[in-house]
């Protein structure tokens, strides 16, 4: 009677344990939260209109050299230099922003199928759950990492945007006014 006992303990403690190595729906949903925080934050970078930024790039290499005209008297330079710099640092910042977007969304893409693999390993038995548990935070803090420097490019690209159609706007009739002076220098250099 004690063996038989021993024996019902002994296999009741070997079912629990494997039960709970079996139950991984935890883990699972885990990587279904992290896939759906891949799957927004990609949405939202494909929502950035890369045309606008290169058109943004080149129309304020087309202001900073209007800026520079030689039809300029000093005093009309000085008065422009703020705008000058206001367009130099849209440029800057603009200047690699469709490389980083690019790269960031690889990344993502990347995580992705970090993720999916996790799942297939986990599921089909070829990862324990502690060891899971590690990759899935060393994953997590990696797209902790991509989410911010995703939401630094949206801020980036949203406050550049704006600051460059109010720009825009602003000095409309300024560089209706240039374009005319370079026009006008253009003729006399061809004579």
């Amino acid at each position: 009677m004690m063996l038989k006992n021993t024996l019902h303990t002994l296999i009741s403690i070997l079912l629990l344990s494997s039960c709970q190595e079996i139950n991984i729906t935890k883990e699972v949903n885990y990587t279904f939260l992290l896939d759906s925080l891949v799957q927004s934050q990609t949405a939202a970078l494909k929502k950035i209109d890369t045309t606008r930024v290169t058109k943004c790039l080149e129309k304020s290499a087309e202001r900073l050299y209007l800026f520079e005209l030689k039809n300029l008297d000093p005093f009309q330079k000085q008065w422009l230099h703020h705008d000058k710099i206001a367009y130099q640092k849209i440029e800057e910042n603009f200047s690699d922003f469709n490389y980083q977007l690019d790269s960031i969304s690889k990344e993502f893409a990347y995580s992705k199928k970090q993720l999916a693999s996790l799942k297939k390993d986990l599921v089909h038995r070829h990862l324990k759950k502690n060891k899971f548990a590690a990759y899935l935070s060393d994953e997590q803090k990696i797209l902790g990492t991509l989410n911010i420097l995703s939401e630094n490019l949206r801020n980036t690209f949203t406050t550049n945007l704006t600051h460059f159609d109010s720009l825009e706007s602003r000095l409309h009739g300024i560089f209706i006014q240039l374009n005319a002076l370079q026009s006008e220098h253009g003729k006399l250099t061809e004579n």
